[in-house]
Order: structure tokens, then sequence, then C-alpha cells
């Protein structure tokens, strides 16, 4: 498709790594907007995503290896940094962004609820526009098609479903309905966890048009996304169940840096007046 925007010498601008970039920055407005509900600052917001970037992609690398050919990256060390920003899994940026944003609340004072939400309302509108990048990239493909909407990427025989779209769509439209429960929700974590089920459910079925392998052990019928897949959604559900049965929002959310995010038990407030973030 269109790897290389344009080129000023030896200088590359890549439309992988540009959209990237877009989508980072999108996400990142996005969280900004709801971070000041919480009482969090910019200097907050930058330093945050200073560590998550770091982080997320180490994180994002390791569960690619560890998920595709691992006996060869095993063998070849070599070719996980030839890769550069290629081979990244959304599935490894999960577990480490939490690793970031508890270490990151816990010195700070945050409650890891209202953080988590606060990240989680801006990680689908930077997917989706990421998505696009491997569109031009020509990575990520779907299988061979003859339908008039596949595309012909690189030096294949057979034109293919642009899945990398498709992905796209879906991540937008879960973006927007993230986004709407960040600002009508009444508990912390609500927003988490319908980004872990929204996320779960799109790459659940978008997999079955991927040209991915199968994982062969477990009777080579589903991709390890897949799997992966199936073992958010509980988890999303059961961070909906244990933040509906404790966590409430209070009335007016401190600034107070030492009680940014500050929740009350939900046995403490009979008589407390509650409302919407």
């Amino acid at each position: 498709m269109f790897p290389i925007i344009a080129k000023f010498g030896p200088i590359e601008i890549r439309s992988y790594g540009l959209m990237i970039a877009f989508g980072v920055i999108a996400g990142y407005f996005a969280a900004r907007v709801r971070a000041k509900k919480i009482g969090l600052t910019d200097d907050h917001m930058v330093d945050l995503l200073f560590y998550l970037l770091i982080f997320c992609v180490i994180g994002a690398k390791l569960m690619y290896v560890l998920t595709n050919n691992f006996l060869f990256y095993f063998h070849n060390p070599i070719e996980i940094f030839k890769s550069g920003g290629m081979g990244l899994s959304f599935f490894g940026i999960i577990p480490a962004g939490i690793l970031v944003a508890i270490v990151y609340a816990k010195i700070h004072k945050i409650n890891i609820w209202a953080l988590l939400d606060v990240l989680a309302s801006g990680v689908l509108i930077g997917y989706a526009i990421g998505r696009i990048g491997c569109f031009f990239n020509g990575c990520c493909i779907g299988l061979p098609s003859d339908s008039w909407f596949s595309f012909r990427f690189g030096m294949m025989d057979f034109p293919r479903l642009p899945t990398q779209l498709f992905t796209s769509v879906l991540a937008f439209l879960g973006f927007l309905h993230v986004y709407h429960i960040e600002r009508t929700k009444r508990f912390y974590g609500k927003t988490t966890g319908f980004l872990f089920i929204d996320y779960a459910i799109m790459t659940f079925f978008i997999e079955f048009w991927r040209d991915v392998e199968k994982v062969k052990f477990l009777w080579n019928i589903l991709s390890a996304s897949q799997w992966l897949a199936i073992a958010l959604i509980p988890v999303g559900l059961f961070i909906l169940l244990y933040g509906s049965q404790n966590h409430h929002i209070m009335l007016n959310e401190p600034s107070n840096q030492a009680e940014i995010g500050l929740v009350i038990d939900a046995n403490q407030v009979s008589d407390t007046e509650v409302t919407e973030l």
C-alpha cells in the first residue's frame, strides 16, 4: 500500500508510525478531558503518558513474540529488534498499562479505578487510528477474497480483506460507547470493564477474517488473540460487578492531589447524595 509517505534524504516518514503518533495524541486528548474531572493536571497526564509509551511498547512487543511463532524469536532474538515498531500486540498493552497505572496511582495517591477509567476513555480512539496505519503499511491483513472491497497488499498474489479497516471502524464505535459510559457512569471501574468487553468482542469476531495461525494445541480452531479475548470478557464482567457493589462517585470530586478520585464505600452513602461523573 503506502508504507512510506515521504522521504527526506535518509529520513523516512512511515505511515504506520505516523498514524500511531496521531492515535496517541487523540487518545491523550480524549483522556485529558476526563482527567480534569478527577483533579489530574496536564503535568500529571504528560508525565503518565511518558511512562505508558515506554512500557506499553515493551509489553506489546513481548506479547506479540509470545503469541506469534515464539520458537522462532527464541532462537533468533535479534529479529525482535529488527522488526522495530512492527509486531505489536494490543493484549500486551493492557497488562503493561495497568501496571504503570497502579504504580503511578500508588505514588501520587490517586484512586486506581478512577485513573484506569480516565485512561480507558482514550484507548480505543487511539487504537482505531493506529489500525489505519496498519492498512497503509500492508500488515495485519485479512484472508484472500475476490469481493469488491478487497485490496491487493504489496506483492501478494490475491486481494485480501481489509480487516485493518474493519477493526478501525469497530474500534471507533467502541470508543463512542466507552466514552459515553465514562461521562455517565455512577461508579469507578465501569469504563474499564466495558473497554475490556468491547475490545474482546470486537477482536474475537474480526480474527475470523484475519490471516492468522490457529493455536494448534487448543484444537486448532481459534487464534491466540481469540483465546485471550475469551479470557478478557469475564475480567471485564468481574470489574463491573465489583465496581457496582463497592464504589460510588462523590457529588463533588476533590481537587486536592492527595484525594484525587476519592471513593466512599457504598455502605457509608445511604444519606449522601451521589451523582454522575
